[in-house]
């Protein structure tokens, strides 16, 4: 047999084998099955999704039908229950129903929430200088607080004044007070909430000192009112305590003018800081009570409930409130404060109920709650050897909002305490609590406090025991929830009477 060989023609073309033939054959028939193949899918694929939309109708047609049937058994309902009832003329029935929903809305509103208050921390140069409190360039003030610290733990909210400026540096005492940053971590540590800045010791430390002061205390977690980062910051601050919004505010007096500028302390402010510290002037409060007004208007904005003004003012080293202070405190209870607790005269004076010139609103005042920590020991005030100095006091307020949202004032306590100081080895000093005065040495490890701490009591009870009786035999103190009045509707209820000050450290 002739063997077929593959030829070349020209121009490259290929003359094909004959088993080229049976190749193209064979991949047509698969070519045709593939085909066949493919559309086998396609029908299938287009039977899943006819089945699928049949599915998805039916489930439709199912759940409404479901709702129809729903429907209609409430509306089956409400036809055999108002036949059974009566007619619509059976309104106290559907009242009641609605008068347990808001009991039950109600319910859930009542709150109480627990402030604690305490006087003025004052750095003198012995806690600069104490080898108990600074090792190296660091210090440690914790100590100082272990026999307080419950007392600001148990309450909700605890506040004192610090009358220092924190500068990072060049740390003094009297007169100027710059202090170390231990000090606010001390406070933060245990237990302190907030603090009152306007005092008359801010601007010690200048412009730096004063913005550097809310910046230490904003890193530790420390709120503070009475001074503000900004001119249109807030010159109030708001607290949700247990769900009841507390409103506070702080002023500071000032002292004479130098030049026309501001002073406090008998320091000129420039005028950018000035704007930044909430101050007043004793003898001519109108911008205070202009203010005040304003606050009061934004505070009722916010959802205040309760509002608390702090105050620094006052006679150096007076157990008494002079004319000044009556005025000023009867003007705020008549603007509807609700309670006033105030320093600095680093002694304690007198507390008192206050009712508004009106008679619907009643305000509880504490005209200055004394030292709570200093170095003004009677071994070192010349002239001033009474002891006054050594003694504070702590207000816990108790307010409380009932089912209906009615606000009372359900608590009134005030704790005295005592500045107790150790000169062995070194001076060491704690914040003594003297309410429970009978284990005081067994509760602290230390002795011979009884002459000291009943001197203290005796010193605490002369001034404030009437008022404090006064206020507690009035408790709960239901708030009228006055409006806000202008300065310009309250009457003045005080003569002034001018008093020179001494605002000597």
């Amino acid at each position: 047999m002739e063997e077929i060989t593959e030829q070349k023609g020209s121009a490259g073309e290929h003359t094909p084998r004959p088993g080229g033939i049976k190749a193209h054959k064979a991949a047509a028939e698969r070519h045709e099955a593939e085909d066949r193949d493919r559309a086998e899918m396609r029908r299938r694929r287009a039977a899943r999704e006819r089945r699928r939309r049949k599915r998805k109708i039916q489930r439709a047609i199912l759940i409404a039908a479901m709702v129809l049937i729903l429907l209609l058994a409430v509306l089956l309902v409400r036809a055999v229950v108002k036949k059974v009832t009566g007619s619509s003329k059976k309104e106290p029935a559907k009242t009641t129903s609605v008068e347990v929903k808001k009991e039950d809305k109600a319910e859930s509103r009542e709150a109480t929430a627990t402030i604690n208050i305490a006087g003025d921390i004052i750095m003198h140069k012995p806690f600069l200088t104490s080898s108990v409190y600074k090792n190296g360039d660091d210090y440690d003030y914790n100590p100082i607080f272990q026999y307080v610290k419950d007392y600001y733990n148990d309450a909700d909210f605890s506040i004192c004044t610090t009358e220092y400026a924190l500068t990072g540096g060049n740390y003094s005492g009297y007169p100027t007070f710059c202090a170390p940053d231990a000090i606010a971590d001390a406070l933060a540590e245990n237990g302190i909430d907030m603090c009152l800045l306007a005092n008359n010791h801010i601007y010690d430390g200048g412009d730096e000192g004063l913005q550097r002061t809310m910046e230490v205390l904003d890193k530790d977690g420390i709120m503070y009112t009475g001074v503000r980062k900004k001119a249109d910051d807030k010159k109030y601050v708001v607290k949700d305590i247990n769900g009841i919004k507390v409103g506070f505010f702080n002023y500071v007096f000032e002292t004479e003018e130098v030049n026309g500028q501001k002073t406090i302390n008998g320091i000129a402010v420039n005028d950018e800081s000035a704007d930044l510290i909430n101050s007043f002037k004793e003898a001519d409060p109108e911008s205070l009570y202009s203010d005040v007004e304003q606050i009061l208007s934004d505070m009722k904005e916010d959802g205040v409930e309760y509002t608390v003004a702090c105050m620094h003012w006052g006679v150096e080293y007076q157990t008494e409130e002079n004319s000044d202070q009556d005025e000023i405190a009867q003007k705020l209870c008549d603007m509807g404060v609700d309670a006033l607790i105030a320093s600095p005269p680093h002694v304690i004076e007198p507390v008192d109920l206050l009712t508004s010139t009106d008679g619907d609103h009643e305000m509880v005042c504490a005209y200055a709650i004394g030292n709570h920590l200093s170095n003004q020991r009677t071994e070192y005030m010349e002239g001033l050897t009474n002891g006054y100095s050594e003694d504070g006091m702590m207000v816990k307020l108790t307010v409380k909002r009932d089912a209906k949202g009615n606000i009372s004032l359900d608590g009134a306590d005030f704790i005295p305490t005592w500045v107790y100081m150790d000169q062995n080895p070194d001076n060491e000093y704690f914040i003594l609590p003297l309410d429970n005065p009978e284990n005081l040495e067994k509760n602290t490890g230390l002795t011979n406090l009884t002459d000291d701490v009943t001197a203290s009591l005796d010193r605490t009870d002369g001034i404030v025991g009437n008022g404090v009786k006064k206020v507690q035999d009035a408790l709960p103190i239901a708030q009228k929830d006055p409006s806000v009045k202008s300065a310009g509707e309250v009457k003045n209820s005080n003569t002034k009477n001018d008093k020179s000050k001494n605002d000597t450290k």
